[in-house]
């Protein structure tokens, strides 16, 4: 799960990496790494919404734990004052969506593989 994981955090990065693209591409980025991500994630039975929540929870996790790095240099080295709020419910609210739009991204992949698989079933059956 872990490579997974890994390889989500890597898309997210890069859409983020692109100018100009990086406006329509961040905000899918949790949705399409998710996707890709669980497919080569080595997870061993379970349904697909316990393996799917288990995914989106650990993407939020790496994103929470990194914007949490990224909001505590910010808070020693800049006075912030009113906006320390602010940027404390941004790293909140980015890491819910992240774990939120991963853990979709990553049912949908797991569900329309399931279907593909009934589909050859069916075809060679």
């Amino acid at each position: 799960m872990t490579k997974g994981v890994l390889i989500a955090v890597g898309i997210m990065v890069v859409s983020l990496l692109i100018p100009l693209v990086h406006f329509v591409a961040a905000p899918a980025s949790p949705f399409i790494g998710g996707y890709i991500g669980i497919s080569s994630a080595a997870t061993h039975g379970g349904s697909p919404a316990l393996k799917s929540l288990i995914f989106g929870s650990l993407l939020g996790s790496v994103v929470l734990a990194a914007l949490a790095v990224a909001g505590a240099v910010l808070t020693v080295i800049a006075d912030l004052g009113r906006f320390l709020w602010v940027m404390w419910g941004a790293v909140v609210v980015i890491s819910l969506y992240t774990a939120s739009m991963g853990g979709l991204g990553a049912m949908f992949s797991q569900l329309r593989a399931a279907q593909q698989r009934e589909e050859a079933a069916l075809k060679e059956g």
